[in-house]
């Protein structure tokens, strides 16, 4: 194609289209060319050529640059929509090659796709991605023990330092170090100073520098962490037609390439029971992505995570995973799954399902109690001093996080005591009404016995 990079020889191209190559085990030869595309590329191609030779000749007749600017479009209208050997406007269906859907990670990330795993800050979206990474790099199956693919990856990760976090990391869940690439830079050219100098990575500006980098490494999988870091200083993130400019190139270079990219995002503030408006940004993000990953806390455990499918345009909607993140022995984080769970995305991202410190060691104290606990008895539990515990515990009773008993003392919902306090108290009133029935019914039976 007119604009994709190619780094190999003419002579390895040969080789190359003879016998085929392979990219991370797929298999790429003749059979997957589309020929529509291919069609469409010759005919831009000689378009070119013609308008080169026609711009050198109005040079020679020293036309103005308006003169030749007006000749030029008109006769790029004229070829597109005049003679029948210039229909480069449209593609027959029938000419488009029926392909199948090929997984990463099956139903959860596409290759030749983007993909977004959404979440709040320090949920561990990005232990996951390079546990995700890891995987690919050696070929194993994924977490839930799927197929995996073994291939290239490309790491775009401004935030995280290599020496101190990626690299550790990936050591931790057994990488292969020899197919993991590094692209938080790219190389410029100052036309003013004449320099040659590094600065960091943009989607903006360094789309080509992404496509060679994903050619040159064999890479399947591309993690971007986070994307309001590399969009661009120019692009606004909340505007669509801005996101849409910068997307819609990349999500073709995944179809090109057939490489999966997997773009990491946090959330925004709001308190949308849709998890598709939860996302930063304009929602042409999540429209740009054909399959909308979730981290969140579990609701009934705050030291565990959800992994959950917020949108798939594909194929059926995977099934929830839990991990939990714990430490090796170097003090260097990685995860451990936990299995399924039927937790939904509207329970995963309720107000109050993300809680601070405070709140967690609250609710630890309470459920790990044997029964319901006075606010003296919390303030010991959990080392949250008297006076300010007694405000925190009254917000978490309006936001329905704990119950108040009464006496003052709380506990967790579903705790067993409330059951047996349910009982006791239902038990209570029922003898009360009893007892208030007999008496309205039978008023002599309240006067003393000497007059009965």
């Amino acid at each position: 194609m007119e604009n994709q990079p190619d780094p190999t020889s003419p002579n390895e191209q040969e080789e190359s289209t003879q016998q085929g190559t392979s990219m991370g085990g797929k298999k790429f030869d003749e059979s997957n060319i589309d020929l529509s595309k291919y069609i469409h590329t010759i005919n831009c191609q000689d378009m070119n050529e013609k308008i080169a030779i026609l711009l050198r000749a109005m040079r020679r007749c020293e036309l103005t640059d308006r003169e030749i600017e007006l000749e030029l479009k008109r006769s790029i209208e004229y070829m597109k929509y005049g003679p029948l050997e210039y229909q480069s406007i449209s593609v027959k269906l029938p000419e488009v090659e029926t392909q199948q859907i090929d997984w990463l990670w099956q139903r959860r990330i596409p290759l030749g796709k983007i993909t977004l795993l959404d979440g709040d800050p320090g949920v561990g979206k990005s232990l996951l991605a390079l546990t995700i990474a890891a995987c690919v790099s050696t070929g194993r199956p994924m977490p839930d023990s799927t197929f995996g693919w073994q291939g290239g990856v490309i790491l775009i990760t401004p935030e995280d330092s290599p020496e101190d976090t990626i690299k550790p990391r990936m050591e931790a869940v057994g990488c292969d170090p020899s197919q993991v690439h590094l692209l938080n830079t790219a190389i410029t050219y100052d036309t003013k100073t004449q320099d040659v100098y590094e600065r960091p990575f943009s989607l903006s500006q360094d789309l080509k520098d992404l496509e060679m980098g994903i050619i040159r490494n064999h890479a399947i999988l591309v993690v971007i962490d986070p994307l309001m870091a590399v969009l661009g200083r120019n692009i606004d993130s909340s505007r669509d037609q801005d996101v849409r400019e910068v997307l819609t190139p990349l999500a073709q270079i995944a179809e090109r390439t057939g490489c999966a990219i997997l773009i990491i995002r946090h959330l925004n503030k709001g308190n949308s029971a849709n998890s598709l408006y939860r996302g930063a940004g304009s929602i042409g993000i999540t429209a740009a992505a054909r399959v909308a990953l979730l981290v969140a806390h579990d609701p009934a455990d705050e030291q565990k995570r959800v992994f959950a499918t917020i949108k798939n345009n594909l194929s059926k909607v995977a099934t929830n995973l839990t991990f939990q993140i714990v430490e090796n022995e170097r003090g260097v984080p990685y995860i451990q799954w936990l299995g399924e769970n039927h937790h939904t995305t509207s329970t995963l991202l309720r107000p109050g399902t993300h809680l601070s410190f405070e709140r967690q060691e609250i609710l630890k104290a309470l459920k790990d109690a044997s029964g319901p606990l006075d606010t003296k008895e919390i303030s010991e539990r959990t080392g949250l001093k008297y006076e300010s515990l007694r405000s925190i515990l009254h917000r978490m009773q309006n936001a329905q996080e704990i119950v108040r008993l009464h006496r003052g003392n709380y506990t967790s919902p579903n705790h067993p005591s409330m059951t047996q306090e349910s009982v006791t108290m239902s038990t209570g009133a029922n003898e009360t009404t009893a007892t208030s029935a007999t008496s309205a019914t039978n008023p002599a039976s309240d006067l003393p016995s000497s007059e009965k």
